[in-house]
């Protein structure tokens, strides 16, 4: 039996860490969570300059949008469950971690979770619920 699953069966929390050109995606989907180190550290300043002056030379990005594609998929997912449109949000943060440990929202801009969904806020919808936001597809 795999480590992954010797640990999962343990009952026990596996978080994962690595590099993005080495680490196996089978195991990077087998955590729980799991973290690359390019996230875990800050990028120096000249190399930050360097990466926006070939972003000005490189073409437009693709119009589509991971973060708001798995944003909708959990969304989506929690709310056929629970058999709801309304979805607490989170519920959603947990069940895009369990879609895709690797997902991590400053991959894709985003601060935070709730700075993601205040930012996507044409795919979902926000409310103010009792002891949470809700979430629910427009």
């Amino acid at each position: 039996m795999p480590v992954a699953q010797k640990i999962k069966a343990a009952g026990r929390t596996l978080i994962g860490i690595g590099n993005r050109m080495n680490t196996n995606r089978h195991w990077a989907k087998s955590c729980h969570e799991f973290r690359y180190y390019d996230t875990l550290v800050e990028a120096p300043a000249a190399e930050e300059e360097q990466k926006t002056s070939e972003a000005k030379d490189a073409p437009p990005p693709a119009p589509i949008d991971p973060a708001a594609d798995m944003l909708k998929r959990a969304v989506r997912l929690l709310a056929e469950t629970k058999g709801e449109t309304w979805v607490n949000k989170g519920s959603v943060w947990h069940m895009i971690k369990r879609l895709d440990p690797t997902f991590d929202t400053k991959d894709h801009g985003h601060a935070n979770f709730a700075e993601m969904v205040k930012a996507l806020d044409a795919v979902v919808e926000i409310k103010k619920g009792e002891s949470d936001h809700l979430l629910r597809l427009r």
